[in-house]
């Protein structure tokens, strides 16, 4: 068995030896790296394949090795020496092996790869290479103007830079390809092909090069040619305008023709300037496109015809300087003669505007009577007619002026004087106008007043003789009697007015024209013969009505009917001598009164009626006198009862007028004091102190305000009906009631003036809360565990004695302090000694250890606490009040500072203990009940503060 196991080892030994052998003649054949590419490709395969075929060779040996094993387990040591050695000189013959077969493949490979990033570099570089030749083949693209060229210029400098940094990449491609020749020795990478890339690379940037050049100088070309236009226009308008001033110097004509001359050499000298820019401009457009061409073409025949226009306007100058020479005194004398026709007109308008002002004045210091007016009309229409005939001198005056423009001269004084004298002259007629207007509509209306006064007159006589046709009444036949008389008196005037008018004919047809005259002429003739007839029937009526009184002999029947007369009226007068709800009643018993006062006038034509019946019997005579004298005593108590209720009307009006006044006031100031109040509820005045001093400001004005509105309040309602009493009461009381309510809201500003900026007193949301429930500010309760103030009520947890019973009287005799002195006055010691209680009370609440309390105890300390806590307000209202006083003295400052010292270092005190007291034993849910607690007895201790305080108000 084993030389069966030798032979196989055996066997297996030589396969291996023989694998190795054949692979090593292989690698030892395709181990080269010279030659063409195709060749180091077909040997990189080879060796690829060598390489892949490795694991067939490791298999071979490891079977021979497998074959060893059995061998090595024999007992005969020197087959298993013999073994060993044979094994070891394999292992050493397949690690050169796989070694050389690894080496020679990743050489070759490596070899391969550089070949091929060297060629994908160089095809990418002869790519490049390639478009640069394809763009600098191209002709140069022709630009349109400067700005073009520039850009263009800016451009090839980009692609000169870009060519430059490829130097770089030429020079690795170099390098790369004198390496890859020292392996590979293949001609395309010999000394030849870089010489000729070398060449390539310089031939492109070589031409590159050129064409910026090209391009600079066309560019620069073009920007000489266009600073030569630039100077060569200025140039021009420097003349010009040397021109132009030259022209408008104030110099004999003499001097400018000798001055024209020097400035036409030096202008004719800038032709050969012209020219030679003509000569660049040719040049120019031989490198601009034909658009830019054709712009630089005009721009330069534009300078060329603006030299010429300038040589045109010197010689056209210089013409016009020579023919105003000739005309200079033809010139002269039409002004010394346009001169003297305005002096003479504008004489003449003046005179006709001071005949104008006289008329005027003289309307305005007398009364005005018919003939005056007719005067005054005439005199306007003489000068309006007068102004009418001189148009046509003012406009020969234009006339003149316009002719004076003809000549070179400037006749601006004349101008002037002309544009004045039309002025005036339209001034002038426009006043006249408008006075010959308004005259002649007043005379107008003078001349168609009798018309006017006719006809009201006629519908007085038709209504007078519809309402005495029939009468039989004594009263209303004296009333009628006494109105026919005055109308008969109105009869006299009127006819004594319409003959006046009937004679002024030629006036009529003056004023209102021939047609319109005629017409009223008509009217005036009927006029007149229906006065007439009116007249006598006015006259049969009052011949019937006297001959009716003269029949009426019973004295004592007329006496009677005056007198139930009187009595009637006396009890109407009573009747509505009432006191009224309201002012929409005292206005309609104002309006009755005046009827009743018409009335009583009215009743006045008896007592003259019944003075004709009174006969010599001395009763009689008494009987009237007595009615006289009732008649005036009415009279009188009408007159004075107009006089109250005109008073009453008027003082009910001003007071409802200040009531909704203040209101308005009220709600704005208000809004204004809720800004100050965070959502949270606090109250600041940080960045705002101008602002909140202002508002305070307003409130003493307000609260005097307040005071009249009281006072006329009170004498309005002793005015007034009861009913109406009522109405005004609630709507005083409501006035107070937020007045008050706003005054509260104040303090919590008037707080934050002494230094700090930030309190947390409660809202307005708080205050409006407190007013909507009034039973809690002045209810009080008696309960065990609630103080007895004037307040809100307060809980006092642990209502038994010691110390809640101390912080409990402390409460209650400062509410009672409050009341005596009020919340505008306070007094130091009084401030200091409700300190110190404030103080004591709470360095009894200090002075137990926090650890031996019970539970019962820490709430009792927490009430007493909290009744300290909710009188912090009180105090800063005090001490602020205290500031406010001590401002104005002198030599108080160091007792002040000490007392804020100490007030400050209470207050410091008392947050320390309360926040040690949250901190004590109690629970979380306990701790943000007390802070809740806390904060709602801030809210309630402001308020009751504000309400139980006896506040100084108007009320």
């Amino acid at each position: 068995m084993t030389q069966q196991e030798q032979q196989e080892f055996t066997a297996r030994l030589q396969e291996a030896d023989a694998w190795m052998k054949g692979i090593e003649e292989q690698l030892k054949a395709n181990d080269n790296t010279a030659g063409p590419r195709d060749a180091l490709e077909a040997r990189l395969r080879e060796t690829e394949k060598i390489h892949n075929s490795s694991h067939n060779g490791r298999m071979i040996v490891d079977q021979a090795l497998m074959a060893a094993e059995k061998l090595l387990q024999s007992g005969d040591e020197e087959l298993r020496n013999s073994t060993n050695v044979k094994l070891k000189e394999l292992k050493n013959q397949w690690d050169e092996t796989s070694t050389y077969i690894v080496h020679c493949h990743s050489r070759i490979e490596w070899v391969w790869l550089h070949w091929s990033e060297y060629l994908k570099a160089y095809e990418e570089f002869e790519l490049w290479l390639t478009k640069q030749r394809r763009s600098l083949d191209l002709d140069v693209e022709l630009q349109m103007g400067l700005k073009e060229k520039l850009w263009q210029v800016e451009q090839q400098m980009v692609v000169v830079s870009d060519i430059k940094s490829q130097a770089v990449l030429l020079e690795r491609l170099l390098d790369e390809a004198a390496a890859l020749h020292s392996r590979i020795e293949d001609p395309s990478v010999d000394a030849k092909a870089q010489q000729r890339l070398q060449e390539d690379y310089v031939d492109v940037r070589d031409r590159a090069q050129e064409r910026l050049t090209l391009l600079q100088k066309i560019s620069e070309e073009h920007h000489m040619f266009h600073s030569h236009v630039q100077k060569f226009q200025s140039w021009l308008v420097s003349k010009t305008k040397e021109l132009t001033e030259l022209m408008k110097l104030d110099e004999p004509p003499e001097n400018k023709l000798r001055a024209l001359k020097t400035l036409d050499e030096g202008v004719a000298t800038e032709e050969k300037t012209l020219q030679h820019i003509e000569g660049v401009a040719d040049a120019v457009r031989t490198n601009t496109s034909p658009a830019g061409a054709e712009a630089v073409q005009e721009e330069a025949e534009e300078l060329r015809l603006g030299w010429q226009r300038l040589r045109q306007g010197l010689c056209e100058a210089e013409e016009g300087l020579r023919c105003s020479l000739d005309s200079h005194s033809q010139y002269v004398t039409r002004c010394q003669r346009l001169g003297e026709d305005i002096g003479r007109i504008r004489e003449m308008l003046q005179e006709l505007d001071q005949e104008l002002v006289d008329t005027q004045e003289s309307k305005s210091c007398t009364e005005t009577t018919e003939e005056q007016m007719e005067g005054q009309w005439r005199k306007y229409s003489v000068v309006r007619n007068t102004l009418a005939g001189k148009e046509s001198q003012v406009e020969l005056l234009k006339s003149q002026l316009k002719d004076l423009f003809r000549f070179s001269e400037d006749p601006r004084h004349l101008t002037d004087g002309v544009l004045a004298v039309v002025k005036e002259h339209q001034s002038v007629k426009s006043r006249a106008s408008r006075l010959c207007s308004e005259s002649e509509l007043e005379l107008r209306s003078l001349l168609r007043d009798p018309l006017l006064n006719f006809s009201q007159w006629a519908n007085s006589v038709s209504q007078v003789m519809e309402a005495s046709n029939n009468v039989n009444d004594f009263s209303n036949t004296a009333m009628l009697l006494q109105k026919i008389q005055g109308l008969l008196q109105n009869s006299a005037e009127l006819q004594e007015r319409l003959s006046l008018l009937q004679v002024k004919g030629d006036l009529l047809d003056s004023v209102f024209g021939t047609e319109s005259s005629d017409d009223l002429q008509g009217e005036l003739s009927a006029a007149v013969r229906t006065r007439e007839l009116l007249h006598n029937q006015l006259l049969e009526r009052k011949n019937r009505l006297e001959s009716l009184i003269s029949r009426t002999k019973d004295f004592d029947e007329a006496y009677k009917q005056i007198l139930a007369s009187l009595s009637a009226f006396r009890e109407r007068l009573l009747a509505a001598d009432a006191l009224q709800p309201d002012i929409l009643a005292k206005k309609s018993q104002l309006e009755q009164m005046l009827v009743l006062q018409k009335e009583l006038e009215d009743g006045k034509a008896q007592l003259t009626v019944l003075e004709t019946l009174v006969s010599s019997n001395q009763s009689s005579r008494t009987q009237y006198e007595k009615l006289c004298a009732d008649w005036s005593e009415l009279h009188r108590r009408v007159t004075v009862k107009i006089q109250d209720c005109d008073d009453i009307v008027s003082d009910h009006e001003c007071f409802h007028g200040d009531l909704l006044n203040m209101e308005k006031w009220i709600m704005v100031m208000r809004q204004k004091l809720d800004s100050f109040c965070s959502p949270t509820g606090g109250w600041s005045v940080e960045g705002r102190r101008p602002e909140a001093q202002k508002l305070l400001g307003e409130f003493p004005e307000k609260e005097l305000h307040l005071q009249q509105i009281q006072a006329q309040g009170g004498k309005v309602l002793r005015r007034t009906s009861t009913d109406g009493q009522v109405h005004i009461r609630k709507d005083m009381e409501r006035l107070k009631q937020r007045w008050e309510d706003l005054f509260t809201l104040s303090l919590n500003l008037n707080r934050l003036q002494g230094g700090s900026t930030e309190i947390h007193s409660g809202s307005a949301e708080s205050f409006g809360r407190l007013e909507s429930e009034p039973d809690s500010v002045t209810q009080v309760v008696d309960r065990p565990g609630f103080c007895q103030t004037d307040g809100p009520r307060r809980r006092v947890p642990g209502g038994g004695g010691g110390e809640g019973n101390e912080a409990t009287a402390s409460s209650s005799g400062e509410d009672d302090s409050r009341g005596s002195r009020g919340l505008n006055q306070i007094k130091w010691s009084e401030f200091e000694a409700w300190l110190s209680r404030e103080n004591e009370v709470l360095m009894k609440i200090t002075r137990t250890s926090k650890s031996s309390l019970s539970a019962e105890e820490i709430q009792t300390r927490r009430g007493n606490l909290q009744a300290l806590i909710s009188r912090l307000p009180e105090g800063q209202q005090m001490f602020q009040l205290l500031l406010q006083q001590t401002q104005s003295r002198q030599g108080e400052d160091e007792p002040l500072e000490d007392l804020r010292y100490r007030w400050t270092l209470y207050k410091s005190k008392l947050k320390e203990v309360e926040n040690s007291l949250i901190m004590t034993k109690p629970g979380l849910k306990e701790r943000k009940e007390l802070e809740l607690m806390r904060g709602a007895e801030n809210v309630k201790g402001t308020a009751s503060e504000t309400r139980t305080g006896k506040v100084m108000l108007p009320w």
